[in-house]
């Protein structure tokens, strides 16, 4: 299994010799995976190594530790990194997405909209997100009616995204603001849950590459399933 020999370090094969496992199913998310003495046995690597390799799947998330009881495997989550739709994410990682529109109807623009959408008129989506028969997001979308034509509820269990392209707009980034939501009965029934489960609202307004405004969401996500990856960089000529 580890080929000490190879110009690959050991840490790093006994690294992907471990996702392998997980991806396998040999040990399932909640469980304890082999101690590290256990490990030293069975690959023949020091204590050393086996640390370093765990140490890396932490702190990307496949694992997590517990004092005095053990390394265990973390529930699978969804992680965002780059602009994309969730429909996309979904068909990138290959897990089973399911989208169920629990409203789709179109109102006035409501009063707390009014200074961010100047037409009179939006149509309002709610949409649950279901990835593995696990409801993790419920999206509340308000889109300009001027700016689409036919829409129907079975259209929307796809991409806005696409819907939008097929309309002329091309999606090129977004303005969000998050923040940490907490778990009322009426967001127990949605995410058909008995127990509180910590959530993130996301506000997220949507632009084309012109810098046309083209939907607004409010979205509701279980963090303990939903990772957004926000990468920050200090581009030279914009420090002073």
């Amino acid at each position: 299994m580890i080929d000490k020999s190879s110009p690959i370090p050991v840490y790093y094969q006994l690294k992907n010799d471990l996702i392998i496992k997980i991806s396998q199913g040999i040990w399932k998310p909640g469980e304890c995976i082999a101690s590290e003495r256990e490990l030293c046995e069975i690959y023949g690597v020091s204590r050393m190594t086996i640390r370093q390799a765990l140490g890396e799947l932490v702190q990307e998330d496949v694992l997590f530790k517990i004092k005095g009881k053990g390394t265990f495997v973390c529930e699978p989550t969804v992680k965002q990194e780059d602009m994309m739709s969730f429909t996309d994410m979904m068909k990138q990682t290959g897990r089973n997405l399911k989208t169920e529109v629990i409203e789709f109807n179109k109102i006035n623009t409501p009063e707390h909209l009014t200074e961010i959408i100047s037409l009179d008129k939006v149509y309002i989506i709610n949409r649950k997100r279901i990835v593995d028969n696990e409801c993790i997001a419920v999206e509340k979308v308000y889109i300009p009616v001027d700016y689409c034509g036919y829409i129907d509820e079975k259209m929307l269990e796809g991409s806005l995204f696409k819907i939008l392209e097929e309309f002329g707009y091309m999606v090129d980034h977004s303005q969000s603001s998050i923040a940490a939501v907490i778990m009322n009965s009426e967001l127990k029934d949605l995410f058909k849950v008995s127990e509180a489960v910590p959530l993130l609202k996301m506000t997220s307004k949507t632009y084309t590459q012109k810098g046309k405004m083209i939907f607004l969401e409010e979205s509701i996500y279980r963090s303990d399933k939903f990772v957004l990856q926000v990468n920050i960089s200090m581009r030279e000529g914009k420090i002073k």
